[in-house]
C-alpha cells in the first residue's frame, strides 16, 4: 500500500469524478432503458445513485485520514455492482467492479488487491454461471482485465507522484546541504584568515616593532627621527591589523534567528514560524546549535516529507531549551537514530540532550544544553 505520499488528484480532482458521474449515469440509463418504472426500476436506480454516491466519499476523503466506514462503503460498492451485475440483461453492469478495482492501490498493498480482484471475479462468474458457459468465461475474463487495467493505471500514476515527491524532498535537501556548507566554509575560512593574520602576521608585526625599537636606540642620531617613523607605522599597522582580526571574529558571532531564517529561503514550499528565540552567550554553543537545528530540519524534509517548522526556545538560568516542531511523518523517528547521536556529540561538551517525539500533527525536536559564557 502507498503510505508515503497520496497524490491529491485522487480525492480531489473534479475530472476524475465527473468522468465516473458519466460513465455511471450511462450504464444506468442503459440498464433502465430496457424497463418499465416500477419496484424493480426504482430499486436499480437506487442501486446506482448510492454506488455513485458511495465512489465519491471513498475518493472525496484522503486515504491518511480515511475513517473505517471507507472500507466499509467500498465493500457496499461491490455488493451493488454484483446485484446489479445478476440482474443486468444488458451485461454491461460489470463495468461498475472496474471502479472498485481503482479505489484499491491506495488502501490495500498488491498482494491484497490482486487477492480481492479475483475473488471479485470468480463471485462473478458464479453469478453468471447460469449464462451459457463460453460466454459467462469470456465475459468475466473481460472484466478481470479491465479490473486489473484500472488497477495499475492509478498504481502506476500513484507511484509516479511518488518518485517526484522523493525527488522533490531530495533536491530540497540537496539546497540545504549546499546553504549549509556553504555557510560552514565560509565561517572557516574567516576563522584561518584571522588565526593566520593573528599568528603569523601579527608576531612579525610585533617582532619588527621591537627590532625598530631596539634599533633607535643604537643608530646614529641623524637617523634616530627615520627609524621612529617606521616604529610608529608598525605599531599603528599592528594595531589596524588586531582591529581587523577582532571584526572577523565578532563576525562569527552570527544572529541564530537570521541565520535559521535564511535556511528557509533557499527550500521551496516550506514555512517556518519563528517565536521568541533566547540569545546564546557562548559563540560556540550557538555555533553547534544551529548545526543541530539545520540538520534537524534537513532530516525532517527528507524521512518525514515535513513543509511546516514552528522554533520556540525558552531560558532557566543557563539551561537553554529549543523545540523544532514539524508536520512530517511519524516514520522519521526511526530513521533518525544517527542523527540524534550526532546532535548529542556536538552538545556534549554543554551536557546537551537531544530528544525526537511524535506529536499529533508531526514530530517535535527538543535540544538542550547549558549556556556557560
Amino acid at each position: 500500500m502507498l503510505k508515503t505520499y497520496i497524490p491529491t488528484y485522487l480525492y480531489k480532482d473534479l475530472p476524475l469524478r465527473i468522468s465516473a458521474l458519466v460513465t455511471c449515469s450511462v450504464l444506468c440509463y442503459i440498464c433502465l432503458s430496457s424497463l418499465n418504472f416500477g419496484v424493480e426500476f426504482i430499486l436499480k436506480l437506487c442501486a446506482f445513485m448510492t454506488f455513485y454516491f458511495a465512489f465519491f466519499i471513498v475518493t472525496a476523503t484522503p486515504p491518511t485520514n480515511s475513517p473505517p466506514r471507507n472500507k466499509l462503503l467500498l465493500l457496499y460498492q461491490l455488493l451493488m455492482a454484483l446485484s446489479l451485475i445478476q440482474s443486468d440483461s444488458n451485461y454491461i453492469a460489470g463495468t461498475l467492479l472496474v471502479f472498485i478495482a481503482t479505489q484499491l492501490p491506495i488502501r490495500f498493498s498488491r498482494p491484497q488487491a490482486f487477492l480481492i480482484i479475483v475473488s471479485i471475479s470468480a463471485t462473478h462468474y458464479v453469478i453468471t454461471y447460469s449464462d451459457p458457459l463460453e460466454y459467462a468465461f469470456n465475459s468475466v475474463i473481460i472484466y478481470l482485465m479491465l479490473q486489473f487495467f484500472g488497477y495499475f493505471a492509478v498504481d502506476s500514476l500513484l507511484r509516479e507522484e511518488l518518485t517526484k515527491e522523493e525527488l522533490s524532498c531530495i533536491n530540497k535537501e540537496l539546497m540545504a546541504t549546499r546553504y549549509m556548507l556553504k555557510a560552514t566554509s565560509e565561517q572557516k575560512e574567516r576563522l584561518r584568515i584571522s588565526r593566520d593574520l593573528h599568528d603569523v602576521v601579527g608576531h612579525q608585526l610585533t617582532s619588527l616593532a621591537l627590532n625598530l625599537e631596539v634599533s633607535h636606540y643604537k643608530v646614529p642620531d641623524p637617523y634616530k627621527p627615520l627609524i621612529k617613523g617606521n616604529l610608529e607605522q608598525a605599531r599603528n599597522t599592528l594595531s589596524e591589523m588586531r582591529s581587523v582580526v577582532k571584526e572577523m571574529r565578532n563576525a562569527e558571532n552570527f544572529n541564530l534567528e537570521e541565520r535559521f531564517s535564511a535556511l528557509f529561503e533557499h527550500l521551496p514550499n516550506c514555512e517556518l514560524t519563528l517565536e521568541f528565540i533566547e540569545d546564546i552567550h557562548d559563540l560556540t554553543l550557538k555555533q553547534q546549535i544551529i548545526h543541530c537545528l539545520q540538520e534537524g530540519v534537513s532530516n525532517a524534509i527528507r524521512h518525514g516529507n515535513a513543509k511546516q517548522f514552528t522554533l520556540t526556545s525558552s531560558r532557566e538560568n543557563k539551561l537553554l531549551t529549543f523545540s523544532l516542531i514539524d508536520n512530517g511523518e511519524a516514520n522519521s523517528i526511526k530513521a533518525f537514530g544517527s542523527g540524534l547521536n550526532g546532535m548529542k556529540e556536538r552538545l556534549m561538551a554543554f551536557h546537551g540532550e537531544v530528544e525526537l517525539t511524535h506529536t499529533a500533527k508531526g514530530c517535535s525536536l527538543k535540544i538542550q544544553a547549558k549556556d556557560t559564557a
